[in-house]
């Protein structure tokens, strides 16, 4: 049984699947509407932990191991992948947030 969240009723577990619009993600996998995205792992992770963040900034200190320049070199490659669907925004000087509009 996991925990529910007090204020969204969302499960609390570390490795609980997210859902953002027409996206689902855990740690490992992608779905944009009900098709399975393949990423590499670490990029996963990323758009995961943004997706968790629920629309507050994410930045490398969230992601434990993670150096900024690596942070932005998976988010370019996110955006090579996903183009015009990019389901994350970066606010300058603030960190990545999940896009509501995604």
């Amino acid at each position: 049984m996991t925990a529910r969240c007090p204020h969204c009723g969302g499960s609390t577990d570390a490795n609980a699947i997210v859902r953002r619009g027409k996206w689902s993600l855990g740690p490992s996998l992608t779905y944009f509407d009900g098709e399975q995205i393949a990423l590499p792992r670490a990029q996963a992770r990323v758009l995961y932990a943004i997706a968790r963040a629920n629309g507050e900034p994410v930045t490398h200190r969230d992601l434990p191991g993670m150096a900024a320049s690596t942070l932005v070199n998976h988010i370019r490659a996110l955006g090579r992948t996903f183009g015009d669907r990019m389901p994350v925004r970066i606010l300058r000087n603030t960190g990545i947030v999940w896009d509501a509009s995604a």
